[in-house]
């Protein structure tokens, strides 16, 4: 777990310095710089990228985190591998941006009712397509060696900045809303350029194939595996995204913004998972590669019980002070509280249930990730279109969690039955109960006079909880070292 823990803590770091960054940019510069509307389809925009990017890559990022083991041999730069990841996604793009073409117009009608914001910028997406998909793929090159910190840096922090940049800029009147949009997807170009950068300089940049080695009992099973993989990557992909596709057609452009803003605010709360899961499903491939179960049940424990702790303490963090969090956004925006509410709970569900669908679909069972996935997707599709027109974007987010809630259960039971491993123990019980009890000392204290204190009595005593719990309790080694850590170098006495 060493190799996990420093690099977890280093991408947790910069995720919560990319988290705050986000924070200016989604919840007060781009709220108040851009009309609703206008920031609603940066949102649509980027959803559709992510999930063509996941279908022009044609599975090959899972094939390169799942098979990469097999190839690795730094002397003989690693068989060329590279190679085949960046040159099959070059198809897959060409043909989507085909399909993008030949359907542009029932595309644009679907999003035309109430503006027309989304056809006046369609041509956009294909270059978005097109960064999104080589970053995913070189992050997954990267991720394979390793190595994740510096993606997240790009990711997290730099591309945030450029857009903080580029949305003051336009807020000063130095350039028009299209020029905006063009630097907005060319901020995805500038971090997939220096991710290639780096990886030169790493002198990991192998171009040069060794065919050799991709004997025909290999190529069956990477092909086998990619053609599993992009489907599945594209339903997980459909699934995160769904929602916001579905409000943006099924409502308006500015509900979409609303809808944006609370689920920005909610994903707030992975951001400790994002940097765990980052490293460990390469280092899971490998274990399943070494037949080392041991490895993998450890991981699953472990990230369960320690994405349980930190997730539900970052989510009663934001939700015992949800009222001052929103004070700062125009009143359009308070629409979207509960929002947050079903979406945080949804990513809790997500946290708590540990890395399940990893553990699945790095292993030779990786087909039944895409068939539970497949049957989630039509489910959120169904909820969506039900919980919608009912309750608008809090039906949105309803079908979320509930989607996310049966995801896991399903992955849980088939990795408990393949496997014999679960995640959970009596701790967990325990960390639930502890949550529980935090969220009802603090809903029992009376709103002070002021919001500022406020604030900050309800953040001090979240985080004083939950510390001692986590401390008397004894739920998390791992936490645990890291609190005495932190409290040591406080002191000025670092071990």
């Amino acid at each position: 777990m060493g190799i996990i823990l420093k690099q977890s803590f280093a991408n947790t770091i910069y995720s919560f310095a990319g988290a705050a960054i986000g924070f200016i940019n989604v919840i007060w510069l781009f709220p108040f710089v851009l009309e609703a509307e206008q920031f609603g389809l940066t949102r649509v925009m980027i959803s559709i990228g992510i999930i063509g990017a996941q279908i022009a890559s044609l599975g090959m990022g899972n094939v390169t985190l799942r098979f990469f083991p097999q190839f690795r041999n730094q002397k003989k730069q690693h068989h060329g591998f590279l190679f085949l990841a960046v040159t099959v996604p070059l198809a897959g793009f060409l043909l989507l941006s085909l399909a993008g073409w030949l359907f542009q117009t029932p595309v644009i009608q679907f999003y035309s009712d109430d503006s027309a914001l989304f056809g006046d910028y369609y041509s956009l997406i294909f270059p978005l397509l097109l960064y999104i998909l080589y970053y995913h793929i070189l992050e997954s090159y990267i991720r394979s060696l390793f190595d994740t910190v510096v993606t997240t840096f790009l990711q997290d922090i730099l591309l945030r900045l450029f857009h903080t940049a580029v949305i003051l800029i336009y807020f000063f009147g130095f350039i028009t809303f299209g020029t905006f949009m063009w630097l907005y997807v060319l901020s995805y170009a500038l971090q997939t350029l220096l991710l290639l950068i780096y990886i030169g300089a790493q002198r990991q940049l192998h171009l040069i194939p060794d065919l050799r080695i991709y004997t025909r009992d290999r190529v069956r099973s990477m092909i086998d595996y990619a053609l599993f993989a992009v489907l599945g990557s594209v339903a997980a992909m459909t699934l995160g995204n769904i929602d916001m596709l579905m409000v943006g057609g099924l409502t308006t452009l500015a509900d979409t913004a609303v809808y944006a803003v609370s689920f920005y605010l909610a994903s707030l709360i992975k951001i400790p998972s994002r940097g765990l899961i980052k490293i460990s499903q390469p280092i899971i491939a490998e274990s399943h590669y070494k037949k080392d179960l041991d490895t993998i049940s450890t991981i699953y424990k472990k990230s369960s019980i320690n994405q349980l702790l930190v997730g539900g303490g970052l989510f009663l963090l934001i939700w015992t002070n949800i009222d001052h969090v929103y004070r700062f956004l125009p009143d359009s925006y308070h629409a979207g509280i509960y929002v947050f509410l079903f979406i945080g709970l949804g990513k809790m569900i997500d946290m708590t249930a540990g890395f399940n669908a990893a553990i699945i679909r790095t292993s030779k069972w990786y087909r039944f990730d895409l068939y539970a996935t497949i049957l989630l997707v039509v489910l959120t599709v169904i909820t969506n279109l039900i919980f919608i027109p009912v309750y608008g974007i809090t039906g949105a987010a309803m079908a979320t969690a509930l989607s996310i809630l049966i995801h896991n259960s399903v992955c849980f039971l088939y990795v408990r039955y393949r496997f014999g491993i679960q995640p959970f123990t009596m701790k967990t019980v325990t960390a639930l109960f502890l949550l529980a009890g935090t969220l009802l000392v603090i809903t029992l204290i009376p709103a002070l006079p002021y919001w500022i204190l406020d604030f900050a009595v309800r953040v001090i005593l979240v985080s004083g909880i939950l510390t001692t719990g986590i401390l008397t309790l004894k739920l998390s080694d791992d936490l645990e070292q890291f609190i005495r850590d932190a409290y040591s170098y406080l002191l000025g006495k670092p071990e």
